[in-house]
């Protein structure tokens, strides 16, 4: 496994990525359930999934200098941080005045 996200490709990129989005997300949905809140009342906080897939990127940027890594991890926050935010103005979650 170790050897897997020592390398510099694109698939180990999506792959740290999204693996740090939605263990978060899992965390947080099961914590929710757990605690008997409804899912739908806190969908705002599902925004703390990008503050693990920041700090992978600054791992990758920082100690391994993985070029392909790296420009895959910025893609895919941007690509996810953009759908998220559609989706809240889609559902008048968030509402710009």
């Amino acid at each position: 496994m170790k050897k897997f996200f020592s390398q510099d490709t694109v698939l180990v990129g999506i792959v740290a990525g999204l693996g740090a989005e939605f263990g978060f997300a899992i965390v947080l949905a099961i914590g929710l359930l757990i605690a008997g809140e409804p899912i739908q009342d806190h969908i705002r906080w599902f925004a703390g999934m990008f503050i693990p897939l920041i700090f992978v990127l600054r791992h990758y940027i920082k100690d391994h200098n993985h070029l392909r890594v790296t420009r895959t991890l910025i893609a895919l926050f941007f690509v996810t941080f953009l759908a998220f935010m559609l989706y809240l103005l889609k559902a008048r979650i968030l509402v710009l005045q």
